[in-house]
């Protein structure tokens, strides 16, 4: 017994030896939380992997959250905005060193959730080494977009407020724009470890994807704010437990939050290549991981071969 579980938590579903085909998950739903039920331990070590090369970011940010406290304190608005401006700025080259990283982490979900084996270190080296150009290019664009959307913001608000009216529209074009960049990123790194693209072509098909389902993409990014997001609520609502929720928020990221959101952009964005990429690709696998019914809807994975149904038999 104790045998099987220690199979399922290393090798996930393939480490069953009793595994049928009738067991394989319908749909993206159920695929989904089968790996994470057996991928919940990959999933932090994940975790504090990525965590190195977010620690930057993360040690700046407290700092300045700590700062902000303070000049919050004193009701110094002026010093508030260039607190926030510093921030921003220091912010960009933290962010921008964690392209490649996220190129690996990236690759690693990916795999995890077609429910494939991945060779943690190896995979997430080569990963690493073989997109580290576009990882630097995107994550540069990652860090200096919130310092240009806040410089932005403020410009125009200031002459909406003494010019004209007219002003608000570019000043909201400028947070749409900013949010579709920051919604293609569910996307986008898994298309950059998947297909070779040229740059310009995996910056525009991982947007066309994401405005083209921008419903389910807009889903997505609010589901990995559902705890966050209770989070903030309690400590407003209950002002004495701040330090207790702050505490329990800091801990879920620092050891899962960062590679389960990892998880769920990797499987979504899986669903919209084989949806839409991978017909267009002669041999491009579809429906990797789910169950097989007919004969034409059965691949075969070569990382991990699933035996065809009875029913789907000749």
């Amino acid at each position: 017994m104790l045998g099987r579980f220690f199979n399922s938590f290393y090798y996930g579903k393939a480490g069953k030896g009793d595994y049928t085909p009738e067991n394989l998950p319908k749909n993206r739903v159920e695929l989904f939380f089968e790996v994470f039920r057996v991928r919940w331990g990959g999933l932090v070590r994940l975790n504090l992997l990525y965590i190195l090369f977010l620690l930057p970011a993360i040690l700046w940010s407290f700092m300045n959250y700590a700062l902000l406290g303070d000049t919050l304190d004193q009701q110094a608005s002026d010093q508030v905005l260039g607190l926030v401006s510093m921030w921003l700025l220091i912010l960009w080259p933290c962010v921008a060193i964690t392209g490649p990283a996220t190129a690996g982490v990236s690759y690693i979900a990916r795999n995890w959730a077609r429910d494939q084996h991945s060779f943690f270190w190896t995979d997430f080296k080569d990963a690493f080494k073989a997109n580290w150009k576009y990882g630097l290019v995107v994550s540069t664009i990652s860090g200096f977009l919130p310092l240009l959307a806040f410089i932005c913001y403020r410009f125009y608000g200031e002459l909406a407020a003494t010019s004209s009216v007219l002003y608000v529209v570019p000043q909201m074009l400028v947070i749409i724009l900013t949010a579709l960049w920051f919604l293609s990123q569910q996307a986008l790194y898994t298309l950059m470890v998947t297909y070779t693209l040229k740059l310009g072509d995996l910056l525009r098909n991982s947007l066309i994807l994401s405005v083209g389902k921008l419903p389910l993409s807009v889903g997505i990014r609010l589901l990995t704010l559902v705890f966050p997001g209770i989070a903030v609520l309690l400590m407003l609502l209950v002002p004495e437990t701040m330090g207790y929720v702050m505490l329990v928020l800091v801990l879920y990221y620092l050891l899962f939050g960062f590679g389960f959101n990892k998880l769920l952009y990797a499987s979504y964005a899986n669903s919209l290549c084989e949806k839409y990429i991978n017909p267009r690709i002669d041999g491009a696998g579809i429906g990797i991981g789910l169950r097989q019914v007919t004969d034409d809807d059965y691949e075969i994975d070569p990382t991990m071969p699933q035996p065809k149904p009875p029913d789907a038999e000749e």
